[in-house]
């Protein structure tokens, strides 16, 4: 959110942000955040107090479940100024938002209305009653229209998302594929004497796929070394294994200029996991410095890798083979260094800020054309 408001800041438009802290800075019970979540007054009358004040032409909407809630487009509608939101999860088909439960994919709730699914199954913070908040948020503003007459667009980041959305019965004509884009880090064709690197960077959590990583890592032979940068609950994990492995150097939670410089300096880098990630951020920023990625197989990660030629797949949650994919990137050191420039070729094709910055005009400028 804050990228695009820069994006659109030096494209010379006017910008206001309002942010609503998150259940835990609030200090907020799952329970009391479920609420919250059905209808937020506080942050409706912000909003309204806030288009007066500044009279934009598009309220952008980026997150709103749980503690702002779907009341604010019913603001933005009563002001007459279009609303747009950006799905950065799956939070308007899952109460969790990842399609994930007890560590596997899980569409129970897809294509429901009702999301008792999820009540049943107590997926948000294994609360029964702060699930069936949540799960009264998304079924009252189904019934009252405000999905429906309220949202002018939806904006997911692949196309997989896309297509989960109509799935789940939104209307098909108001939701755009948008990717995200990240700062040019610069394409940076490194060359190194010294090991060859394959490096992951992300939260060290179970979705993520880091137990996968490291149990194919242990399956291929000497040769390469893995950098994992992150922090999380399995980092104790990570830790164990680098102890017990010199080919393995946890350097745990770095800068972002840190990670670009990882990135630059690896022959790929390994995006490992095992939920509907949409486009995550990690592959953007590898394929802007012209590193190649090694990503699962889950339609919505590998598309437009696989699309572009710019890396590889792997099937979902397999560690041997994951193990066997790094074992020929072992075997043939040229492998990767020839995809190098089609990987920042891909970056200046999809994701440079300059295209989104042309993207979120055309966005708006139907918007606010039609509304």
């Amino acid at each position: 959110m804050h990228h695009e408001a820069r994006v659109l800041t030096d494209g010379g438009h006017g910008v206001e942000q309002y942010l609503v802290p998150s259940a835990e800075e609030a200090q907020l019970s799952a329970v009391r955040a479920g609420a919250k979540a059905v209808w937020n007054r506080e942050a409706s009358r912000e909003v309204t107090r806030r288009i007066k004040a500044f009279r934009p032409d598009v309220v952008h909407v980026h997150t709103p479940f749980p503690l702002m809630s779907p009341a604010v487009f019913r603001a933005a509608r009563a002001a007459g100024v279009p609303a747009v939101t950006t799905l950065h999860s799956y939070r308007y088909s899952c109460v969790v938002g990842t399609c994930v439960r007890d560590g596997a994919i899980c569409e129970d709730c897809v294509g429901s209305r009702t999301k008792l699914a999820g009540v049943r199954h107590a997926c948000y913070h294994d609360s029964r009653p702060a699930t069936a908040a949540l799960t009264l948020s998304l079924g009252l503003h189904r019934a009252m229209g405000t999905f429906d007459h309220c949202v002018s667009r939806y904006l997911t980041l692949t196309e997989f998302s896309r297509q989960l959305l109509i799935r789940d019965g939104y209307p098909a004509e108001k939701i755009q594929v948008k990717a995200n884009s990240v700062p040019d880090p610069g394409y940076r064709a490194v060359t190194s004497d010294g090991p060859r690197t394959v490096l992951f960077a992300g939260r060290l959590v179970d979705v993520k796929g880091v137990r996968t990583l490291l149990d194919a890592w242990a399956q291929v032979p000497a040769g390469l070394r893995l950098v994992i940068a992150g922090d999380g609950d399995l980092r104790p994990l990570v830790e164990e294994r680098a102890a017990s492995d010199s080919s393995i150097e946890f350097v745990g939670w770095v800068s972002q200029d840190k990670v670009v410089e990882l990135m630059g300096a690896a022959e790929v880098v390994v995006v490992p996991s095992q939920w509907y990630e949409g486009a995550p951020l990690v592959i953007l920023r590898s394929l802007g410095v012209g590193t190649p990625v090694l990503v699962s197989d889950l339609e919505n990660l590998s598309a437009e890798v696989l699309a572009d030629r710019v890396g590889w797949a792997f099937r979902t949650g397999d560690a041997a083979a994951l193990a066997a994919e790094l074992d020929r990137l072992r075997q043939d050191p040229g492998l990767a260094e020839g995809l190098r420039s089609a990987a920042r070729a891909s970056y200046d094709a999809r994701y440079s800020p300059v295209l989104d910055l042309g993207r979120l005009e055309e966005v708006y400028q139907l918007v606010a054309g039609s509304d």
